[in-house]
């Protein structure tokens, strides 16, 4: 917002006006006055500082500063005058003085703390109605859809045009007068004028300003010139000429009006262009004068001795016209050249201020420059409501009760969802933690053992039985099934295996198989245990991945409902990507501002120049119009970082908006500084104007 700018610019100046240095004591008076003059000046003083404190307490409006004018008059002359007398400066009452500097001195912040904020809004409202135009003009779409918007009212305003052409031509209002032949011939122009009709003109108001219609010309009907020499027109000639003429026709009737509708919207772009480089002309000139009111703030000595008198001080009234000049439309009409007294100035600046206001909107809303109603935008969507709400009246019967069904079904998948996939996974993770890796199993340790214990008693019967092995070899053999080795067994199924008939009627070859099968049943129990393992080592794992898709789905919702509640729905981080691409707009044309103040033939003859020299020309202000250029894009910068960044990034990013606002940097200064916020700010950095 412009005030946020207004009051970080005029933050000292306030702080100056509202905290008035202590007068010196009071002089003593040499004589006393008649008529009661010390008592007077007790009550002037009394009524100069409830007017201080008064206005110390609150914002001063251009309303505040008339009525303090109004006060300071019925107070009678400055100090220093008594009836057109100069008082010697042993009568002269300093703190009277003091009190009532402060006063003008504080109106006169105000006032100009108001100007400044005035020509910011007025200068941003142009830029925001211009960057609107500008939308609609450079999509083709967006011309076609504020074209059948703005239809009724360029209807409205053919039908008054006729009417009033028809009435001043005292030709009488009915269906033959309104016929298109009749029309045509009533707005009828020269066959080679490209200057638009009256009626042409009431569809479209821009093309009043304009001398001439381009488009008429260049949509010119194509002619066939080797037919029309000759004079002789076949049949077939004939038929693709009138197609000619259709497709003609038929185009212009679709294309001119789109043209027409984008030169309008790039008429109202380039006006609105060119009021805010008006008042961006102005805020320049008003960022300028800055530095001349601090300086009148910092004053002690209000008063000018001439012979050993006192008269009132210039300074404010100078100061105070030059602002009504700055500022007024005409300046010519306040001529305060040959007035020593600050009243005058403030009271015409309060008065011109509340105009300013009011004559910016009317000179918008008479050029027809502002973008349309929201009953004019809005209005084709409207009409949808009226078949949309019969369809749902007589249709009542069938989409109520299937509303009311998918309302149940919405509620049964919402109370599936939250039981399903996020209470129950959440209570299973908390039984998992709590259970600490026990509970089910797919195989017992104990049933593991067993079958292990079997394998080994069943080869050790075998090699006791057929392989006569001794105590020591069958606890050698003992340890090795327990390792799994069960070669002896394999040697005697490999020799049964070449007589199987034999070996399985008189042999051990049945014996050595059920063998393999205990084996392979332990290595089954063994696989399964070490499955079991792993599986309980990741449990918790798996319970939160089972959890997981519920909880992002919980929280994407969640943060919907959120940007819904708040309002900031679409707009992203750091206030989404429309937003990041105008601060990147806006930094481009503060640097591209700068540049263009810089010519190439100063910037080599610094580089050659002494240090002293190249200081002084990096300390070279910019002139007025770039100066509120560049102050309208810190002004929308500054609001960006109000309203869209952190706190941790946002005061970093504002002290660099402070470099750059601060008068006294030169350009050179401020290119550095630009430089630095594209190296912090941008793909390199942070990303704030990366889009």
């Amino acid at each position: 917002m412009p005030s946020e700018y207004v009051n970080h610019f005029t933050r000292s100046l306030a702080i100056s006006t509202s905290r008035p240095p202590s007068p010196p004591p009071t002089p003593r008076l040499t004589s006393e006055t008649p008529g009661g003059t010390s008592g007077y000046r007790a009550f002037k003083k009394s009524t100069l500082h409830e007017l201080l404190v008064k206005l110390n307490q609150a914002p001063i409006s251009p309303v505040d500063v008339q009525i303090a004018v109004r006060k300071l008059r019925d107070l009678g002359p400055p100090v220093g005058i008594s009836g057109g007398t100069a008082i010697r400066i042993d009568d002269a009452d300093t703190e009277e003085n003091t009190l009532e500097e402060a006063v003008v001195g504080k109106l006169a912040v105000a006032l100009y703390s108001d100007a400044l904020d005035t020509s910011l809004a007025q200068a941003t409202q142009a830029e925001s109605e211009a960057q609107w135009w500008a939308d609609i003009e450079h999509s083709t779409l967006g011309v076609l859809l504020y074209l059948l918007q703005t239809l009724p009212q360029r209807f409205s305003n053919a039908a008054a045009t006729i009417v009033d052409t028809l009435r001043r031509h005292r030709m009488p209002i009915n269906i033959s007068t309104l016929s298109p032949s009749s029309l045509r011939s009533l707005f009828s122009t020269p066959r080679f004028s490209i200057r638009p009709s009256a009626l042409t003109v009431a569809c479209f108001p821009h093309l009043r300003n304009q001398q001439s219609l381009s488009t008429t010309l260049l949509l010119s009907p194509p002619r066939n010139s080797a037919f029309t020499d000759e004079g002789i027109q076949s049949a077939w000639s004939t038929l693709v000429k009138r197609i000619s003429d259709f497709h003609f026709r038929a185009t212009r009737l679709i294309v001119l009006p789109l043209e027409l509708t984008r030169q309008e919207c790039t008429h109202n772009r380039k006006a609105l262009e060119r009021i805010r480089d008006q008042r961006a002309e102005v805020i320049g000139q008003l960022a300028q004068l800055r530095t001349s009111l601090s300086d009148l703030m910092q004053g002690t000595n209000s008063g000018v001795l001439v012979n050993g008198f006192t008269r009132p001080s210039k300074k404010y009234a100078s100061f105070l016209h030059t602002l009504q000049r700055v500022v007024a439309s005409s300046p010519q009409a306040y001529d305060f050249s040959g007035s020593e007294s600050p009243l005058e100035p403030l009271d015409a600046l309060s008065t011109s201020l509340t105009l300013l206001k009011t004559s910016h909107v009317e000179l918008l809303e008479k050029q027809r420059l502002l973008r349309p109603s929201r009953l004019t935008r809005f209005w084709p969507s409207l009409l949808v409501l009226p078949p949309l709400s019969l369809y749902m009246y007589s249709n009542y019967t069938y989409w109520i009760p299937a509303t009311a069904q998918m309302l149940r079904d919405a509620k049964d998948t919402l109370r599936g969802f939250v039981d399903g996939w996020l209470i129950e996974p959440l209570v299973s993770v908390l039984r998992t933690v709590r259970a600490g890796g026990g509970g089910d199993v797919l195989v017992h340790a104990e049933g593991v053992v067993a079958d292990l214990e079997s394998l080994e008693r069943m080869t050790l019967s075998l090699a006791r039985d057929s392989l006569n092995y001794t105590p020591e070899q069958l606890q050698v053999l003992s340890e090795k099934v327990r390792l799994g080795d069960l070669t002896p067994v394999m040697q005697a199924y490999e020799a049964d295996i070449r007589t199987p008939l034999r070996s399985a009627v008189s042999g051990n070859l049945l014996r050595t198989v059920l063998i393999q099968v205990q084996k392979a049943k332990v290595d089954i129990d063994q696989a399964l245990s070490g499955i079991d393992k792993l599986l309980k080592s990741q449990e918790l794992t798996f319970a939160f991945v089972g959890v997981a898709p519920a909880l992002t789905v919980v929280y994407v919702l969640g943060g919907f409902l959120g940007q819904v509640w708040t309002g900031t729905i679409g707009k992203g981080r750091w206030g989404g990507k429309r937003r990041r691409r105008g601060v990147w707009e806006g930094l481009r044309r503060v640097e591209r501002l700068l540049i263009r103040q810089v010519p190439a033939s100063e910037a080599s003859s610094s580089e050659s120049s002494s240090p002293v020299s190249r200081s002084e020309s990096a300390s070279a202000s910019l002139p007025p119009l770039p100066t509120g250029l560049v102050i309208l894009s810190l002004t929308q910068l500054r609001s960006y970082a109000l309203q869209h960044l952190p706190s941790d990034i946002r005061d970093p990013f504002l002290e660099d908006l402070a470099d750059l606002e601060d008068p006294t940097l030169g350009k050179q200064a401020k290119l550095k500084v630009v430089e630095r916020m594209w190296r912090c700010w941008g793909s390199t950095g942070t990303g704030i104007i990366h889009f």
